[in-house]
């Protein structure tokens, strides 16, 4: 019976740390998608190789983010600054 429960435990064990241990972090993953997306430059085309494995609607949503962020469209505390964006749409 010890034998069996010490077995099942070191399996659990190997499980999670192969689950916790390898690779990055969902959100390390994010955080690597959006310095890349804010690094890199205005003519780049395409899904950088930092953000291949975010989900596609976050992805998405980063993307639209680190745009609105460039083009000055958010105010100090996040939020989108319609006048600017506006200002901007006109000046087109």
């Amino acid at each position: 019976m010890n034998i069996r429960i010490a077995t099942a435990a070191t399996a659990l064990a190997v499980v999670l740390a192969g689950l916790t241990g390898c690779g990055a972090s969902y959100d390390e993953t994010i955080a690597a998608c959006r310095k890349e997306l804010t690094e890199r430059s205005e003519g780049a085309k395409g899904k950088p190789a930092a953000c291949k494995d975010v989900k596609d609607d976050d992805y998405a949503e980063i993307f639209t983010v680190v745009f609105a962020e460039k083009e000055g469209w958010l105010d100090e505390n996040g939020n989108v600054d319609m006048g600017e964006m506006i200002e901007d749409g006109s000046q087109g």
